[in-house]
């Protein structure tokens, strides 16, 4: 019997780097999950490694109907909802005098949006069962970094909304984020080679422990504030990013 047990799960951005993983981690802890991406293609491979204990939805999180059919598909398949895990964003990296409006509104959408969408569709069924929310932040929410404007602004968006819903949702709701570091995932490693802003080399470089976090170790940070373990806690924000905040 594993620490998630009966409960059903939602995992936005779970196809690829620390959506995936956590997907995996809860499956392998005894629950259901559902999880959302973009690229079919890429949900149906993670959804075959992953087993019967999950299923996929493929869509745009910041498209409410998206949210709608997640929440749907947990309920209808696995008879409900406990935990929703909002992993899915995008990274991109641009100057502000170099951002357009599509950029600006695709970073926003990705990241902020989506998560929105999500925690509005699924609030009522996870008020009904005294469910869980974890939200994913960035470093960049409070470390100012040239070239990251639009996604620092957007995960700076995802703390402060975090941190409303604790308060409406409580005492039946559990809301928090990760803000996490730079992790060694496939976009970041492709952003080491093509980023020109220099936005990535900033972040990770410096850090006190002296290098980039692995996503299983992003995903733990995911996982205690989404049992048990973490039952006192709501509306916080956990910084999982190798003490580059120290300062």
């Amino acid at each position: 019997m594993g620490e998630f047990s009966g409960k059903v799960a939602i995992v936005t951005g779970g196809s690829k780097g620390i959506g995936r993983v956590v997907a995996r981690q809860l499956i392998d802890q005894g629950a259901q999950v559902v999880i959302i991406g973009r690229d079919e293609t890429a949900l149906a491979e993670t959804q075959r490694a992953l087993g019967e204990k999950s299923l996929y939805v493929a869509g745009d999180v910041s498209d409410p109907s998206t949210a709608t059919r997640a929440v749907v598909a947990a309920t209808d398949n696995f008879g409900g909802l406990d935990i929703l895990i909002n992993v899915a964003g995008i990274f991109p990296t641009a100057r502000i005098e170099e951002t357009t409006d599509a950029l600006y509104a695709d970073t926003i959408a990705a990241n902020l949006t989506g998560t929105v969408m999500m925690c509005r569709a699924a609030f009522a069924i996870l008020r009904q069962r005294r469910g869980v929310i974890v939200n994913m932040s960035s470093t960049a929410a409070r470390f100012p970094t040239p070239g990251l404007s639009a996604y620092g602004a957007a995960k700076a968006g995802v703390e402060a909304f975090t941190r409303t819903l604790a308060a409406e949702g409580a005492p039946y709701i559990r809301a928090n984020a990760v803000s996490a570091g730079p992790t060694r995932t496939e976009t970041v490693d492709a952003l080491l080679q093509s980023d020109t802003t220099g936005a990535v080399e900033t972040v990770t470089s410096g850090l006190p422990l002296g290098r980039l976090g692995d996503t299983d170790e992003i995903a733990d940070a995911i996982l205690f504030l989404a049992s048990d373990r973490a039952s006192f806690i709501t509306g916080q924000v956990l910084h999982a990013n190798g003490g580059g905040l120290m300062a």
